[in-house]
Parts: structure tokens; sequence; C-alpha cells
């Protein structure tokens, strides 16, 4: 009896199994190729699809452009389509050399399943993304100011435009569809810009000083140094260089040989005479109430200021230092006429720096008396 039942046993499971290994070898070789029910790329449904109907159902996900404003540019992504195409092939395609090991593996793919493979491949667009910003950088332009007529005339400047590269890569590879993908572009406003130089209107300081207009070469120093100091902008907490901003005094330059003081003895050196337009700006600073962060007196006393309160340069080595204290920008208005320089600065005032309502210095003096 129990041999009989053995035998019964042992006839059934050889029954179950070579059921088992037919439904194995047949959905093996009916569904190997085809993608499992569920399966799903990106979000998309290929149950039942075989690798070319796959592909073509995910070949258009791969985003082929990215915008910017108005206009659009179109990407290569040959490698990201062939990347795509290798990752199906990879999927479809038996694992092993025998067929029972791949029915097997084929009975795990059933059921449902989410896949996200790379949609981009990186090394291909991100150099195409560099190129992009190559062409939509522009390099932007501060806001300017400038006295005409009395009043002030402000353009308001242009921004940076630069576009975030590894940001712009992010949104593309995670983006899909047919629809172009808008780049990552920044801007940046450059200082000042219209909103700075719109509070530039308080008067800080006005200071006029004297000169013999028949000196000529004296004369073209002071105008030289004058007219790079004119239009002048000073951020809050900047400091200004005399010397960095009118730069070196030489024939190269336009400057001309005239007197000056070395060691208490007068010389001809050339842009003699600048050291006027240095003083009259130290005044000046002091009614502006600016900090003084270097100032030198003459080893003789000069003419155009009181004595000790004068304010002598020398290119490389000694300088007029000023930091702007104010809540904004100070701007230089610098005049010179005949016989006279006259500097005024602009800024916004408050406790510290307050408006001034006299200038020094006028009626200006005639020409006779400078003689």
């Amino acid at each position: 009896m129990n041999r009989k039942f053995l035998l019964i046993s042992g006839v059934l499971f050889l029954q179950i199994a070579i059921s088992i290994i037919l439904a194995t070898s047949v959905t093996y070789g009916m569904d190997y190729a085809k993608a499992p029910n569920g399966l799903q790329v990106w979000g998309i449904d290929l149950s039942g699809l075989n690798q070319e109907e796959s592909y073509q159902r995910l070949e258009g996900e791969i985003p082929p452009e990215v915008s910017y404003q108005e206009s659009t540019y179109r990407l290569i992504t040959t490698q990201s389509q062939k990347n795509l195409w290798g990752w199906l092939s990879n999927q479809f395609t038996p694992k092993s050399n025998s067929w029972w090991v791949n029915a097997l593996n084929n009975l795990k793919r059933m059921g449902p399943e989410q896949l996200s493979p790379e949609l981009l491949v990186k090394d291909e667009i991100y150099p195409q993304l560099e190129n992009l910003a190559q062409q939509l950088n522009q390099e932007g332009q501060p806001g300017s100011i400038q006295m005409q007529n009395g009043q002030f005339a402000v353009q308001p400047g242009s921004p940076s435009i630069f576009m975030d590269i590894p940001t712009s890569w992010e949104h593309l590879n995670q983006s899909q569809g047919s629809k172009p993908v808008p780049l990552v572009i920044n801007s940046k406003d450059l200082a000042p810009n219209a909103s700075d130089l719109l509070k530039i209107k308080d008067k800080l300081a006005d200071y006029t000083t004297y000169f013999n207009s028949t000196n000529k070469a004296r004369t073209n120093n002071v105008l030289l140094a004058a007219k790079a100091l004119n239009g002048q902008l000073i951020e809050p907490g900047g400091e200004f260089s005399f010397n960095q901003v009118v730069g070196k005094r030489d024939k190269e330059t336009g400057y001309l040989p005239a007197s000056t003081f070395v060691d208490q003895k007068v010389v001809l050196d050339d842009g003699g005479g600048i050291c006027q337009d240095s003083s009259t700006l130290y005044h000046a600073v002091q009614q502006a109430h600016l900090q003084v962060l270097e100032r030198n007196t003459h080893s003789l006393p000069v003419t155009y200021v009181p004595k000790g309160e004068d304010a002598t340069v020398a290119y490389g080595l000694l300088d007029f230092r000023f930091r702007n204290t104010t809540q904004g920008y100070l701007y230089f208005d610098i005049q010179s006429r005949s016989n006279w320089l006259r500097i005024r600065i602009y800024g916004v005032a408050d406790g510290e720096h307050p408006v001034l309502n006299e200038p020094d210095g006028y009626p200006i003096k005639p020409e006779a008396d400078m003689k």
C-alpha cells in the first residue's frame, strides 16, 4: 500500500514539475521579449510592449529643446537616445545562456514595477549648455550720473545676465516631453543702480580756491586734475585715493613742469600745482564731515588755503585719502573758470552729514587780484 502511494505521489510530483517547466518555458518564450504587466518607466506604462515599441514610447520623453525668452535652442541628444536603447536592451535581453535560468528570471519580472533610468547623458548635454551660456551671458553696466545745467541726469544702466548651468541641467534632466525646457537665467544689478543714484541730491560741501591763470603750465595741471576728479562716485563705506583717481603726472598724461615744493625748496616738476586740487578737495571733505585717512602738508606755506590746512600729494609717496562715512553715494561736481577751482560734494544728508547751505570763497575774486 505504501509503495503504491509513493509511486502515485512520485508520478504526480513529476507531472507538476513538468507542468511548471513547460509553463515557465512557454512564458519565457512568449513574454521575455515583452514588458511585464504593470511596468512603468518615467511614469509611462509599458505593459506588454516589446523593446522597439517601448523605445518609441519613451524616446519622445527626452527633451529636444531649451528656451530663453522667445528663443528656442535645439539639443543634440544622439548619445542620450543610444543610452535609452541600450538600457532597454539590457531589460529585454536574457541574462544567461541557460534557458531555464532566463525563464526563472522572467518569472521574477512579472508584477508592477516603476523604473527611472537616466533621462539624459550629462557628458553630451552639459557642453551644449556651456556653449549656450557663452551666447546668452551679458556683462551689465552700472548706472551713471552727471550734472547737467545744475541738474542731475541719471542713466539706469543694465543688469548682468548669466545662465545658471548646474540648475539648468537639473531642470532639464528632470523634465520629460516634447516641450522646450526653460533655461535658468539669473540677473544682477551692478552698483550703483538707478535707485542708488537718485538718492544723490543733497549738497554736503562747496569749496572754492583761486589761482593765477597767467601761469599756463600750472593752470594746465590744475585743470587736468580737476577733469579727472569731476564726476567721481564713491560708494558708502568706500575709500577715495587722490593718486589712484588722478593717476601718474607726467608728460605722457599731459602734465607740464611747474613750480612745486620739495624739501623747503621751489623746484619745477611735472604736475606742479595739482596740490591745489587736493587741498581744495580736502576742505570740501572737511565741510562734509567725512573721515580723513591720509593727509600731508607742504614744507612751505601755500597761498590758496590757510596755513597748515593744505593737502600735498606726490605720486607713489604722498596721498590724500578719505572714507565715505555717509549712507549713500558721494558725487564730485568740479568746475573751473578763469582763475578759480570749485569743488562741490553731493550725497545723502543725515545727522552727521548735514546739508551745506552757504559755500565758502564767494564772491569769486577778480583775475587782477590774483596776479
